[in-house]
């Protein structure tokens, strides 16, 4: 059975933190899957639903390192501040665990369930993070084999501007503007 593909966004803050290793095809990486800040709104770009009946775990690609998921509330970190709930979630979406920040509804509270053993569906883009600033002990690193790099070119004024370049390296440069997208194949868990 083929190890399952992913794609995330390398952003060039990460790469920074990482100080510019280069990185080819091939190379082993652990990143932390997260999907950044969800809202409870289904009209918005990145958003969530949580219910109490079992959905079937799903990590769907949508769009470059966007995807659709599914799955069980495996961790929860629920905070207050200013009068504001958010919450911090580890989803298992089945071949990986993606980490999300919830967003309240505008009453400032979240949408009943958002905590341990519900279920969540949503859709963001995923980043992978491997120098972990966060402020949290929610995450689970997905190790991963990197497979390919597509590189959308925003440097201003480049004669190359906005066009997708796909490789298998990322040279141990600056991303500067552009925006990176890593391939990996997903390393079966060990029991």
């Amino acid at each position: 059975m083929a190890l399952p593909e992913i794609e995330f966004e390398l952003s060039a803050y990460q790469y920074e933190l990482m100080g510019y290793p280069g990185i080819r095809q091939g190379e082993p990486l652990s990143v932390v899957l997260d999907a950044g800040v969800l809202l409870p709104d289904v009209s918005a770009e990145s958003w969530f639903a949580v219910q109490k009946e079992a959905l079937p775990a799903q990590f769907i690609n949508v769009a470059p390192a966007i995807y659709a998921f599914a799955g069980q509330i495996v961790e929860a970190e629920l905070m207050t501040a200013d009068d504001e709930q958010t919450a911090v979630l580890l989803i298992n979406c089945g071949a990986v665990r993606v980490r999300v920040t919830c967003a309240p509804q505008a009453d400032g509270r979240l949408p009943y369930g958002a905590w341990e053993t519900r279920y969540l569906s949503g859709i963001g883009r995923i980043q992978g993070i491997v120098e972990d600033e966060f402020k949290t002990g929610i995450g689970h690193p997905t190790d991963v084999t990197v497979w390919r790099f597509r590189r959308l070119i925003l440097r201003p004024g480049d004669p190359l501007f906005g066009q997708w370049h796909e490789s298998a390296e990322l040279l141990p440069l600056p991303l500067h503007y552009d925006r990176v997208v890593v391939a990996a194949r997903v390393h079966r868990e060990r029991i």
